[in-house]
């Protein structure tokens, strides 16, 4: 592992983002636009005799390089970033490749036949953008102790360890997630959308990223205590043991078809209690309404009622949130709608009492109606969000 110092001298001097992606501003590889005589110009010493990748006759495999020396090294020169020097790029200067120091050593081939032209004040610039790739590469490989491009044959890696499968003999997994983007159904009243930005391309530095902006109550996700009262637990406080839980399926889906604002009640769970036994002590306990088939569309999803300004959308009744916290012994319970509580209901009511006892609830469930109404296990892979009132969460029920 590289030390912090020479990963932030590697990164020190690299474009922004939207440089890297967009090809703006001057490729992360071109040398200064001065001449030889250059470095005396910027005041800086010469160059330290060990080069990056080819200096007077060492090879990319020497062990004092990875990259290139023309006076100033890809790698650092006094200080400066591995990826630039003086905001240009480390490639090419003057038509020299990254490999040749003053004419001399190994001069490697254009790759992919990229030409270098050189216009006054702008460093030289590699079609394509293959020398900022290049040089990019090269310099992220040299800060963190990896061989570059130009070096990699020949390198080997560190052994993997031997992948232990997982016995899941006799057992199918269900995904009870609904997929995030940013044409999710959200409440606009209480959610932003969903935003996905990519800002790092594989084309460019060698891998994808991107970043998201997306609230903590967005698809599949958990509901905390804090949630619902300050200085209660909140996402990275849920003890591990309450995630991995009996899971207990109360449908209430035929009904939910002909009533959008229906609720679960107690009787419902005393049904369920004669056809399968009583509900466990540590289990978690979910509605299905039939809800998630609407997903994908966001107006039969999440219908609003303007005059009356609510969601219809059902819920789980008081009574029978009362029964399952006083009566039994759960550590949550959940819906495959966008709510605890019933859409008509103003206050929180089933969202408080359930999050003050100090248990979880999970919204936005899917799949309900491809696991037993028992017998099958929950497991809650929740975000460790510190401090987070919620979190994403991946269900998934073994069955």
């Amino acid at each position: 592992m590289c030390s912090p110092q020479i990963l932030a001298a590697a990164l020190a001097e690299a474009p922004p983002h939207d440089d890297l992606c967009t090809g703006h501003g001057h490729h992360a590889g071109a040398h200064h636009e001065h001449d030889e005589g250059a470095r005396h110009d910027h005041g800086v010493p010469p160059h330290n005799a060990r080069s990056t990748a080819a200096h007077h006759g060492h090879s990319a495999a020497d062990s004092h390089s990875v990259a290139a020396d023309h006076r100033h090294s890809a790698t650092a020169h006094n200080g400066h970033g591995a990826a630039t020097y003086n905001g240009h790029d480390a490639v090419d200067h003057h038509g020299y490749h990254a490999a040749a120091h003053n004419g001399r050593g190994a001069r490697a081939p254009r790759e992919l036949g990229a030409r270098a032209t050189h216009e006054h004040g702008h460093g030289a610039i590699a079609a394509e953008g293959i020398g900022r790739r290049r040089a990019l590469r090269t310099a992220l490989g040299a800060a963190l102790g990896i061989a570059g491009a130009s070096a990699a044959a020949g390198v080997v890696g560190a052994p993997r360890a031997q992948a232990q499968p997982l016995n899941l003999s006799g057992f199918t997994v269900r995904d009870l997630t609904h997929a995030v983007g940013p044409d999710f159904p959200v409440f606009n009243l209480y959610v932003r959308r969903p935003v996905q930005r990519q800002v790092m391309f594989e084309e460019i530095i060698g891998f994808n990223t991107a970043e998201w902006t997306m609230n903590e109550h967005t698809g599949t996700h958990i509901d905390v205590p804090a949630h619902s009262q300050r200085g209660l637990a909140r996402a990275d406080a849920i003890p591990v043991e309450n995630l991995v839980a009996p899971l207990c399926v109360v449908r209430i889906a035929e009904r939910a078809a002909q009533d959008n604002t229906t609720e679960l009640h107690v009787e419902d769970l005393l049904d369920w209690e004669r056809r399968n036994g009583r509900i466990p002590d540590g289990a978690f306990v979910a509605m299905d309404t039939g809800w998630y088939h609407r997903v994908h569309d966001p107006a039969a999803y999440l219908p609003f009622d303007p005059l009356r300004l609510a969601l219809l959308i059902p819920g789980i009744g008081p009574d029978a949130a009362e029964f399952l916290l006083t009566e039994r012994s759960i550590v949550g319970f959940g819906t495959d709608t966008s709510s605890l509580d019933v859409g008509t209901r103003f206050e929180p009511m089933v969202h408080r009492m359930l999050l003050r006892s100090g248990r979880y609830g999970i919204e936005n469930l899917a799949a309900l109606d491809t696991v037993p109404e028992s017998g099958a296990t929950l497991v809650v892979g929740a975000a460790k969000l510190r401090g987070g009132f919620g979190a994403p969460v991946r269900a998934l029920a073994f069955v």
